[in-house]
């Protein structure tokens, strides 16, 4: 058996960051609020209660993660996000 690398406890903890991003969402209720439609940055960090400090980056990690899709300023769930994320949809 070799050695563990760097590369792997990297991968490791980038699995366990993804994994907790979106299971944060998840709780807070991103995907769910954003099933009635696409919002912007202010509009999501009020109906959410997310800090203004932490908002754009928590929700462009996200983006990122290809969990949310973001236009000309207004987030919106992907499509498969959408339909298995929302906690309001039987799916």
């Amino acid at each position: 058996m070799g050695a563990t690398t760097p590369e792997t406890i990297m991968q490791l903890g980038m699995g366990f960051w993804a994994s907790k991003a979106m299971l944060s969402a998840v709780e807070l209720g991103v995907f769910t609020e954003l099933a009635a439609g696409p919002a912007g940055l202010p509009d999501l960090q009020a109906r959410l209660k997310l800090h203004p400090r932490s908002a754009r980056d928590f929700l462009d990690t996200l983006v990122a993660l290809k969990l949310l899709e973001r236009e000309d300023g207004r987030y919106r769930n992907a499509p498969d996000t959408d339909l298995f994320l929302d906690k309001a949809k039987p799916s």
